[in-house]
């Protein structure tokens, strides 16, 4: 007889996609398992500013960069990406606000040791090439981007396009003009270094754009998506209220000849339990400041940037690089989504439970740890490089570094149980594979799989005293076997459940192959 009377319910789409404990797509029935959230280890700073480029003061120096109305804006926004095809990490990253500054390039072989190569034009920096100006509307002029800078860059390398194709890279970013023309732009190239215009450089958005802007390719829709701020209140700065807004391409992803045809499908601000105000105005403290938006295995993460706001910036002459502080910090949390838009806040970062937590007093990310645009899936970790910096929001000198942190692959949240053991049924789903991967941490614990008839019933050899008991183990592709070793192909075709038993467990992902 089956534990539990299971509602009759429409086969839930599997196939050979690995299913995530994100939510409760997969999932019916829970008994004693709680949803745990995954925490990175820390590796260190793995790059620091070293060339005249990477110096928002213009010159090479020891000690916090920044002053003349701008914090140091190295690695303030970075794209880090595994090249698979070249067998190498590459960076793009925002090297500076300042004129002759701009997007700059690095490379690594292991991911730790990063060198800087001398692609400018003048051999001199590692700064890209644009290959036309671009318009400034507000001052009716076109102007070189190593003229004027540019700030929200992140650069995508386009996994539906092949490689060697002229638009293989795409960028998205706002011209540093002043902060006289906030609108997203987007440009393209073949290499990642040398870089055309879309739409003649011209605007694809109205505002705003002045904090992350990306461009991402959607495999389950198959459009193109376009990320980018929206404004909410205030015009920047102390009293303003950030908020998020998301695009869709509505002409055939065709960026050449239709680059402005995008539909907003949605617009928020964070909905923060926490409804403090800043200081003399209606604008809630905490905020999401970026918002780069990563897709791993059926699943969209927002890697959601949140700022706990002030009203006042921080006088030179003020800065405190020892003290951890609570306001005018950046937190790093992970909110999943099936579907680009509708995002889950709850899990993570309404109860403040960072992926990278900030660092203790004293040390280089004690009040910044800001998210990449992308996270580096590579040798079965997830590789999370992050900006991280020694004072708050507001203070135009800090040491700004990039640092690295690791986490096991699906391991961003999971289903645990404890001392008491707990159990997980799955939704029905078409088994279309012959075998099942488990990803599953049970060292000091036990995990057994069933499969069930979908009215939860036991199928005979592959339930009870049928299933095998797993005992301390962590294994990020277990393959349990059943009765006289049997795999699932006899049941291939058939509509199942599976039935996860755990104890002092964490279970992260399950896959059928």
């Amino acid at each position: 007889m089956p534990d539990f009377n299971f509602v009759p319910e429409t086969p839930t789409p599997v196939g050979l996609q690995k299913q995530l404990f994100v939510d409760d797509y997969i999932v019916t029935e829970k008994d004693n398992v709680s949803l745990g959230v995954g925490e990175a280890k820390k590796y260190g700073v793995v790059m620091e500013p070293t060339l005249v480029t990477d110096f928002q003061s213009g010159a090479i120096h020891d000690g916090p960069d920044g002053g003349s109305g701008f914090e140091s804006p190295f690695c303030w926004f970075f794209s880090p990406h595994w090249d698979a095809d070249k067998s190498m990490f590459r960076l793009w990253y925002m090297a500076g606000k300042r004129a002759g500054t701009g997007l700059a390039y690095a490379e690594s072989s292991d991911g730790f040791n990063w060198t800087k190569p001398m692609i400018s034009k003048d051999g001199l920096s590692n700064l890209v090439t644009w290959n036309a100006p671009v318009p400034i509307l507000n001052q009716n002029k076109s102007v070189d981007l190593l003229d004027i800078g540019l700030d929200g860059t992140t650069v995508m390398i386009d996994p539906s396009v092949e490689i060697g194709a002229p638009e293989k890279y795409k960028v998205a970013f706002y011209p540093n003009s002043g902060g006289i023309d906030g609108r997203t732009r987007l440009g393209y190239s073949a290499d990642g270094i040398h870089w055309n215009l879309y739409h003649d450089g011209h605007p694809v958005t109205e505002r705003a754009a002045d904090t992350n802007n990306q461009i991402l390719w959607n495999p389950l829709t198959k459009r193109y998506l376009l990320h980018c701020r929206q404004d909410f209140e205030g015009a920047g700065g102390i009293g303003e209220y950030r908020g998020v807004r998301i695009m869709e391409h509505a002409e055939g992803n065709d960026l050449l000849n239709h680059p402005t045809a995008w539909n907003t499908l949605t617009k928020f601000v964070l909905d923060d339990p926490d409804k403090s105000l800043i200081p003399g105005t209606k604008t809630p403290v905490y905020q999401i400041h970026t918002f780069p938006m990563w897709y791993y295995e059926g699943v969209w993460f927002g890697l959601t940037d949140i700022l706990a706001a002030t009203n006042k910036h921080v006088t030179d002459g003020d800065q405190d690089y020892h003290t951890s502080h609570e306001r005018g910090v950046w937190e790093f949390y992970m909110a999943p989504s099936r579907d680009a838009v509708n995002y889950d806040f709850s899990l993570a970062a309404y109860p403040r439970k960072p992926l990278i937590p900030r660092g203790p007093a004293g040390s280089f990310d004690k009040d910044c740890v800001r998210p990449p645009s992308n996270i580096v899936t590579h040798n079965d970790e997830h590789w999370i490089y992050y900006l991280a910096t020694n004072e708050r929001w507001g203070c135009h000198r800090w040491d700004a570094r990039l640092a690295l942190a690791k986490l096991r692959l699906d391991g961003f949240f999971f289903l645990e149980a404890k001392e008491k053991p707990g159990t997980v049924v799955t939704r029905p789903f078409v088994l279309e594979g012959n075998k099942l991967r488990v990803n599953a941490d049970a060292v000091d614990g036990y995990i057994k799989v069933e499969v069930l008839e979908t009215s939860g019933e036991p199928i005979p050899g592959f339930s009870g005293d049928s299933a095998k008991v797993y005992r301390g183990f962590d294994n990020l592709r277990l393959e349990p076997i059943w009765k006289e070793d049997a795999g699932l192909s006899s049941l291939r075709g058939k509509e199942v459940r599976l039935k996860f038993h755990l104890h002092n467990a964490k279970l992260y992902a399950f896959q059928i192959c």
